[in-house]
């Protein structure tokens, strides 16, 4: 899995990532077959990031911290997905973390989900394809989107011997 930016990477940017990702306990090797690199710049990038941040020309930065991880996760193939809770506000998870999620509370998630996207004055609009341009329906299309796959989850838990 390689991460693919549109933007140049240069080598400040190639250290930050392995410093910070580096400090989320991921692989070297991992790092590395990101970015296309091999384990020794990895581990010199790394290395040099934290000279600038022990020197005082860096800072660590929990922002930056958190885009890299992020990043990363998006790279791996894991998916930010919309949810909304049961006062209709909505926040964001991850699919891994709701892969980890036991049926019951998976359940609890697609009751509040699927009420919400059922019961919006706007959820018949919801339904067919996206218009091109300006859509205000995305939030509530991507609640349907989660809908769909904490079924598709629920389910799969369902056929799994052994998980409750």
């Amino acid at each position: 899995m390689r991460i693919s930016w549109e933007i140049a990477l240069n080598e400040e940017y190639v250290e930050e990532a392995c410093y910070y990702l580096s400090t989320l306990n991921v692989g070297r090797k991992e790092i590395a077959s990101s970015f296309g690199l091999d384990e020794n710049q990895v581990e010199n990038a790394i290395k040099s990031y934290k000279e600038k941040i022990d020197s005082g020309s860096a800072t660590f930065e929990e922002d930056a911290k958190e885009f890299w991880a992020r990043s990363y996760k998006e790279s791996s193939g894991d998916e930010r997905i919309t949810l909304v809770d049961d006062k209709g506000r909505y926040y964001h998870g991850w699919k891994s973390e709701l892969e980890s999620l036991s049926s019951e509370q998976i359940v609890e998630l697609l009751v509040v989900n699927k009420q919400y996207s059922d019961k919006h004055p706007l959820s018949e609009f919801s339904k067919g394809e996206t218009i091109i341009g300006y859509d205000p329906l995305v939030p509530l299309r991507n609640i349907r989107r989660t809908v769909q796959f904490l079924e598709e989850l629920l389910e799969r838990k369902e056929h799994v011997p052994g998980d409750k």
